[in-house]
């Protein structure tokens, strides 16, 4: 405590500590019940000062008999600390605590209650954990050295040892801690100037001694030793690691030497905090602080704030300096500082109002970093932006319901299809928009039961009326724990081609099933794959007993992908390795899987090899970190790969930036081709291309724009073109994305419907000029038969109605009409459908019907 706080009344003291105190802080008395609390306890808990102060102070944690019992023990022993308890808050929120706790007297020395500060302890909870699995992996790593380790103070008295180094000397753990490492040479006087020269040097390297055993046995060995410190960088002792050298001086060491910088990953830095004063001067600062900012303690004090850690609040009335002088008692917000180097740091700032003697002095200012949050939320943005885009883009109705079939999500296609907004759909059921409810309901109720379907058809119901004929896709997807949390439902419009394949699939993930981080689990392996000695950490990593591992293959106990094949370590060691390191998965006997490191080396024993040492270092933590955006990519780049229609994405300069398989296939190019060259190239008209590039950057978008595709074996693809843009974090335009549907088969039919309409016009001309030559032959000639040869023509209701209307008509003047040529199958068809063949005289041939038309001729001559 420096000078001036020294001076200052306790009592004035302990209200300062309340105000400015970013932890809880508390009074009870000696009933546990609350006198005082400051402002942290109150955001805290979501309770007001009113509402804490005299209530039971056990009342707000999930175990209230726990901190009952806390609040006793304060009073039995006059504190307690590090005494941890899992607040709760009225919002129903946990956080685990640390308490610090001391009782306080009056005048004349008589408890009359406690003081109690609480720290949130969930973040150094995860630290305590990463500590104490590395502080049991170090441990494995001494006992399973075959090299004698020992540590001793500076006296050169021995503190710890580990296995080897009993066996090496034939006497207990008991007999050697405590006594002097010299003590067990055979030159005492040179092992303790090894001991001063370590503490003098801060390291010795291969100094060599001659070890003695209790049964007289002599081992020559070469120490490494160096100093490890603590926190406060004090030299507490030395750690020195024996490697016996009678055999093989220059044998690689089996395990690794202790490493002296270890200590420094057991200090956990608070947050960076500074005080500053009424004319923004820097008067105080910590050493996290100091190195935040990356400068010198005497170069900061009396600098001014906004000169050594500035940010955008800086000379602005936000500045919370500024606030507090205006009346705030306490600032908090997210904000952006900058070094004098010029480097921004995201933090999150809390400032509280710092009096001394009832005067305003300054503040005191908090700074947490959040680089690392910010980065993460950046990358998974950009993606969601970029898949979304990709989404919208996307021609058919995309949407996503829970296991009820309520729409959770749609896309840009489905609020056309519907007619409704996307406010209208969200929320309610997904089968409410096809003609029939029940089957959509059961389709609803089909992927959830089998985990997918495909083209399963319904007719969707627009606000207008309009029906679109639909063949769906969907499958379920999981939350990270493997639970079905709903389902993604692709729509193709078949009304004119049912046959079309889904546009959306989901590509699925088997989520991770492990739950716990463990320390690296050891093991040595004989030369036939027998597993000789394990860790404790090995034991719990496979979850067996010791005796069900020793003496079993260890491909039946720890299995991976490189068992069995020349891959596998022991094989790659006896084949001349010396080292063998690579990522795998290794699977338990109960069939669970962990994503781990492996190191092995070869294992020698006078000479001889015996088998390797095996490390398995698990990275389950790393591989989940990834998890997010990995699914992200995997699920979003599976919409693109299913799609039918050609989807890429192109840079203002209309350079492609990526292409899905369709794409791949309209082209006949591969990816790689295809990346990095002009969207422009692959159409037979490249300038109409470039024109919808410039189009699609001036109007934000484009629709139904139409192209037509050049493969590269010549093929023309006639496709619609949709188009619009994407945009970065800061919403400037980076690129577009684009989706052709093939229109080829539409245009043919469109065409073919107008050279038909145009070939029947010249056919209804011609019959109407041929029926009328006829029936005025009938009128004025007064004949009597006519012949209609139709050998040759197309057969059919458009070419033969008119033929009989001419039958019918002549037949009114008593005159008969024999069509030729026409065959018996027409005549079978057309009295199908429904023609009245009444007036019609069939003749197959044109010999036939002229035959006829002389037979009927001559009985008319006779009957005159």
């Amino acid at each position: 405590m420096n000078n001036v706080t020294d001076r200052l009344p306790l009592r004035y003291i302990e209200k300062e500590l309340q105000l400015i105190s970013l932890d809880s802080l508390v009074m009870f008395d000696l009933n546990g019940i609350i006198v005082d609390v400051n402002e942290a306890t109150v955001k805290a808990t979501g309770n007001s000062r009113e509402e804490l102060i005299r209530t039971p102070f056990a009342d707000y944690f999930t175990d209230s008999k726990r901190a009952q019992k806390g609040v006793n023990l304060v009073f039995e022993t006059g504190e307690v600390r590090d005494y941890e308890l899992i607040m709760k808050t009225k919002d129903g929120t946990e956080i685990i605590v640390s308490y610090n706790a001391s009782v306080y007297k009056d005048q004349s020395g008589k408890i009359i209650g406690a003081f109690a500060a609480a720290r949130d302890i969930t973040e150094r909870k995860r630290s305590d954990v990463k500590i104490h699995n590395l502080q049991r992996y170090n441990r494995g790593l001494i006992e399973t050295s075959l090299d004698p380790l020992v540590t001793f103070d500076q006296n050169g008295i021995i503190m710890d040892v580990n296995e080897a180094t009993i066996k090496a000397t034939g006497r207990s753990r008991e007999e050697l801690i405590g006594t002097p490492f010299a003590d067990y040479f055979t030159d005492p006087e040179k092992a303790q100037k090894g001991v001063n020269l370590v503490f003098g040097l801060g390291e010795v390297r291969n100094y060599e001694l001659v070890m003695k055993a209790r049964d007289g046995t002599e081992t020559i060995v070469a120490y490494n030793a160096s100093v490890y410190k603590d926190e406060t960088e004090q030299i507490v002792g030395a750690f020195a690691a024996a490697r016996d050298i009678t055999e093989r001086k220059n044998a690689e060491i089996a395990l690794s030497e202790s490493k002296a910088e270890l200590d420094l990953i057991f200090r956990i830095a608070a947050d960076a905090m500074c005080v500053i004063d009424a004319d923004f001067n820097i008067i105080k600062v910590n050493k996290t602080f100091i190195r935040l900012v990356g400068m010198n303690e005497d170069k900061i004090i009396g600098k001014k704030c906004y000169d050594i850690f500035s940010g955008e609040f800086c000379h602005t009335k936000d500045c919370p300096l500024e606030m507090i002088k205006k009346g705030k008692e306490f600032v908090e917000r997210e904000s952006v500082k900058k070094l004098p180097n010029g480097k921004e740091i995201p933090i999150i700032l809390s400032a509280a109002r710092f009096d001394k003697n009832g005067k305003f002095v300054g503040i005191v200012e908090d700074f947490k970093d959040i680089t690392g949050l910010k980065n993460a939320k950046k990358e998974i943005q950009d993606l969601q932006r970029y898949y979304r885009g990709l989404i919208e883009i996307n021609l058919d109705p995309l949407v996503t319901f829970d296991k009820k079939g309520i729409i959770l999500d749609v896309n840009e296609a489905t609020i056309k299809a519907t007619g409704r907004s996307r406010e209208e759909l969200i929320g309610t059921p997904f089968a409410d928009y096809f003609t029939d409810p029940e089957k959509a309901q059961k389709g609803v109720n089909l992927v959830f039961g089998i985990g997918e379907f495909w083209n399963y058809e319904l007719v969707m119901k627009a606000k207008d009326g309009t029906e679109i004929i639909v063949a769906y896709n969907a499958s379920v997807y999981k939350d990270e724990t493997g639970q079905i949390v709903g389902a993604f439902a692709a729509a193709r419009d078949i009304t004119e081609r049912k046959n079309a394949e889904i546009a959306l699939s989901e590509s699925k993930t088997e989520l991770d099933l492990i739950f716990q981080i463990a320390a690296n689990a050891m093991c040595v392996i004989d030369a036939d794959f027998n597993i000789i000695k394990v860790n404790k950490t090995f034991i719990r990593l496979v979850g067996m007993n010791e005796d069900k591992i020793i003496g079993k293959k260890c491909y039946n106990i720890f299995s991976g992908e490189c068992c069995h094949t020349k891959e596998c370590p022991l094989e790659m060691i006896k084949k001349g390795e010396e080292f063998v390191e690579r990522e795998s998965v290794k699977i338990r006997p109960d069939g669970k899987e962990i994503p781990i490191i492996l190191n092995a080396a070869r294992f020698d024993r006078d000479d001889e090899f015996l088998g390797i040492v095996e490390d398995f270092k698990d990275i389950t933590g790393l591989k989940r970190a990834k998890k997010e955006i990995q699914d992200l990519q995997r699920y979003n780049r599976g919409l693109i790969e299913v799609n039918l229609d050609p989807l890429l994405t192109f840079d203002k300069k209309g350079i492609i930036l990526d292409v899905n398989e369709a794409t791949i296939k309209a082209t006949g190019r591969t990816r790689e081709e295809l990346i990095g060259t002009l969207f422009a190239d692959y159409f037979t008209d490249p300038k109409n291309a470039n024109k919808a590039v410039e189009l699609v950057f001036e109007n934000k978008e484009i629709r139904d724009y139409e192209l037509i595709i050049k493969a590269r074996d010549g093929t023309k693809t006639t496709v619609a073109y949709n188009a619009s843009v994407y945009k970065d974090e800061a919403g400037e335009i980076v690129g577009v994305f684009a989706a052709a549907r093939d229109i080829t088969e539409r245009k043919r039919s469109k065409q073919e419907l107008q050279d038909t309409i145009k070939r029947l016009e010249a056919y209804t001309g011609r019959v109407n000029s041929l029926m009328v030559t006829i029936l005025e032959e009938i009128s004025d000639v007064k004949t009597k038969a006519i012949i209609l040869d139709i050998t040759g023509i197309e057969q059919d209701i458009e070419t033969l109605n008119p033929l009989i209307n001419i039958a019918r008509y002549a037949k009114l003047l008593d005159a008969t009409c024999i069509i030729t040529g026409i065959k018996p199958e027409t005549v079978q068809r057309l009295s199908g459908l429904g023609v009245v063949l009444d007036p019609v005289t069939a003749e197959r041939s044109l010999e036939e019907g002229l035959r006829y038309t002389i037979l009927i001729t001559e009985e008319n001559n006779d009957n005159r």
